[in-house]
């Protein structure tokens, strides 16, 4: 039998793994799967438009899901995308991608999901695609600018 000191000490790490975990996986994938280099191409502007989705849908890199965990909205000016606060956001830079600079918008399926890709001049290694209902309230955005693609 181990002493009472010990059972704590092993409680306490495993407690301290359970916290440390979760936070290198969310910063290890934000990495991967592209955030980084969306956000210093399209550093957000300090006014942003009003949320026009919260806990939306997205996926990075064909794998790298972002469920519930997407802040999006638009304006005339353009796509503003922020991970979740507190969550997310510690680790992932608001983003503003003007109309100007998405080439393509193009539909993709991801198992059930319909997703509408997003292509941008800046970035285009970035494979990012929003749900289809994420990106419903902003589409009448992209049209109005004249985004190329089908959405």
């Amino acid at each position: 039998m181990t002493d009472p000191s010990t059972r704590a000490i092993v409680s306490l790490c495993f407690a301290l793994a359970g916290l440390v975990v979760p936070v290198l996986l969310i910063f290890a994938l934000s990495r991967v799967a592209g955030w980084p280099a969306l956000a210093d191409r399209y550093p957000a502007p300090g006014e942003r438009p009003r949320a026009l989705v919260r806990m939306g849908y997205g996926v990075f890199r064909g794998w790298i899901g972002y469920n519930g965990g997407l802040v999006v909205s638009a304006d005339e000016r353009g796509l503003f995308l922020a991970a979740m606060p507190v969550v997310l956001s510690w680790c992932h830079a608001p983003v503003f991608i003007p109309w100007s600079e998405i080439r393509e918008i193009r539909p993709r399926r991801h198992l059930w999901a319909r997703l509408l890709e997003i292509h941008t001049a800046g970035a285009p290694e970035v494979d990012m695609a929003l749900h289809s209902g994420t990106f419903a309230p902003v589409r009448r955005f992209a049209a109005a600018a004249s985004v190329p693609g089908e959405y």
